[in-house]
């Protein structure tokens, strides 16, 4: 009605293109509400689009997120065969130096009531494994053959009671015998009283006993106690015996490394 107003008003002005002074006065009346819809309509947009911009960040951030989770599904399912390359690269790097011929075995069977016994590797006689062959990684000493079969054969480990390995502290060359105590740790004992030996030192295999070669890393002194007649010390040893996978069986039918 207003507006049918304001049309025949401007169409009896004088001037048709001036609307007169009803439509000034509609003009004057409608402009503000038209200034709040207008304002209104532009907050309702900006709204709009800040919805629509959350729901596509939304989106990305759960690609994003899909996205690493697959990354990280795959960095895991790399990295074993990461550290297993890595690891038998540095073995088969040590066994190119030894000046025994060596077999590379792989760890598979251990007792997990007796950890620190004994374990299985994939290697056996029909490749040449012996009993009393030494076992070793490129860290040290692991133990010896007890057992060996067609394809498979029993390491008894350094660590067990029943071990025992004569060696000689490397910087002083104390001489001892290196034992086990079926745990983590090992034991030098029969050290003379006034041994010097210190923590940090070195413990190595002496060559004088019938199963290892000379120099090789049995352990690293942590502690040292006395007896009455001699002195004892207690090492880690140079492998981590706990967590083996794969080793070295030194055959002791020749000196041509292969």
């Amino acid at each position: 009605m207003i507006a049918l107003v304001v049309l025949t008003a401007q169409m009896r002005s004088p001037d048709g293109r001036r609307i007169g002074w009803i439509g000034t006065a509609v003009e004057a009346v409608l402009a503000p509400p038209t200034a709040v819809l207008s304002r209104v309509s532009g907050f309702f947009a900006d709204v709009w689009s800040f919805i629509t911009e959350i729901g596509t960040l939304r989106t990305e951030n759960q690609r994003l997120n899909a996205e690493v989770a697959r990354l990280r599904e795959e960095n895991a399912r790399l990295r074993p065969d990461a550290q297993e390359n890595s690891r038998l690269r540095t073995l088969l790097g040590f066994k190119q130096q030894l000046p025994y011929r060596s077999l590379a075995a792989r760890i598979v069977g251990r007792d997990p009531s007796q950890w620190f016994s004994t374990v299985l590797v994939d290697r056996g006689a029909s490749e040449g494994v012996s009993r009393d062959d030494p076992v070793i990684t490129s860290d040290g000493v692991v133990g010896h053959v007890v057992e060996t079969a067609g394809s498979w054969a029993r390491v008894l480990l350094v660590s067990d009671s029943r071990s025992a390995v004569s060696a000689v502290v490397d910087r002083s060359r104390e001489v001892g015998v290196v034992v086990g105590q079926g745990q983590t740790l090992l034991r030098i004992t029969y050290l003379s009283r006034d041994a010097d030996v210190q923590p940090g030192d070195l413990v190595v295999s002496s060559g004088l006993g019938p199963i290892y070669p000379r120099g090789l890393p049995v352990g690293t002194v942590v502690a040292v106690s006395h007896t009455t007649m001699f002195q004892d010390a207690v090492l880690k040893p140079a492998s981590d015996l706990g967590h083996l996978e794969d080793v070295l069986i030194v055959l002791r039918g020749g000196t041509t490394a292969r």
